[in-house]
C-alpha cells in the first residue's frame, strides 16, 4: 500500500522539497519538522518580573560575562577578534544563497581549502567554548582529530581548529563587566 506524501515547502525561500529533507535544496535553510516550532517562556520572578542570570552571590554588582575569542589563520597570518556572546557561523561568502558567516574564510582562499559555504559553528554555553560541524564536505578537526558532524565539542584556549585543510590557532578571552 502507497502513502501519499506531500512536499515540504521552504520557509524562507518557498522552495518545494522532498519529505525528509533537513535542509532546503535551494537557500540551505533548516526545514521544521515534529510540529509547529514554539518558543519556551523565560522564568519568572515571585512578583512575576523575567528573572535575570547573576553570577556570584545576590550581594555583588549584577554582572555578564563576555567571551572574545581570537582566530588566527596559520596561512595567511590573518587574525580576527570575535564576540561569541552568540553563535559564530564559519564559512564563505554567498550573497546570492544569503550566506554571511561571521567568520567568513573567503579572503583566506577558502574554496581552495576546502571550507563549505556553511562549514561549522562556534558557540558558548555556561562559559565553555563548542565547535560543531554542520556536515561540511572536507571536514572539522579539533587538534588533529576529525570531529562527528552536528556533535558538539568543547575546546579550549591554544587549541588548533582546522576547517578543510585550513588551520587556526584559538585564543579565548573572558571580560567581566557590571551591567
Amino acid at each position: 500500500m502507497a502513502q501519499k506524501s506531500s512536499k515540504v515547502t521552504c520557509p524562507s525561500c518557498g522552495a518545494d522539497n522532498l519529505p525528509g529533507t533537513l535542509f532546503c535544496v535551494q537557500c540551505g535553510t533548516y526545514l521544521p519538522s515534529g510540529g509547529p516550532l514554539r518558543t519556551e517562556p523565560l522564568p519568572e520572578q515571585e512578583d512575576g518580573r523575567l528573572a535575570r542570570p547573576r553570577y556570584g552571590d545576590g550581594d555583588q554588582a549584577e554582572r555578564t560575562r563576555t567571551i572574545n575569542i581570537e582566530v588566527s589563520v596559520l596561512n595567511t597570518g590573518r587574525t580576527m577578534l570575535l564576540s561569541a556572546d552568540r553563535e559564530i557561523l564559519v564559512g564563505r561568502l554567498d550573497a546570492a544563497h544569503g550566506i554571511f558567516p561571521e567568520l567568513d574564510m573567503t579572503t583566506d582562499g577558502g574554496l581552495e581549502q576546502g571550507v563549505s559555504r556553511r562549514h561549522a559553528r562556534i558557540y558558548t554555553r555556561d562559559g565553555t567554548c563548542f565547535v560543531e560541524d554542520l556536515d561540511s564536505t572536507n571536514g572539522t578537526f579539533l587538534g588533529d582529530e576529525r570531529i562527528t558532524p552536528y556533535l558538539p565539542y568543547a575546546f579550549h584556549d591554544g587549541d588548533a581548529l582546522t576547517f578543510g585543510s585550513m588551520r587556526l590557532q584559538v585564543r579565548i578571552f573572558e571580560a567581566e563587566e557590571g551591567v
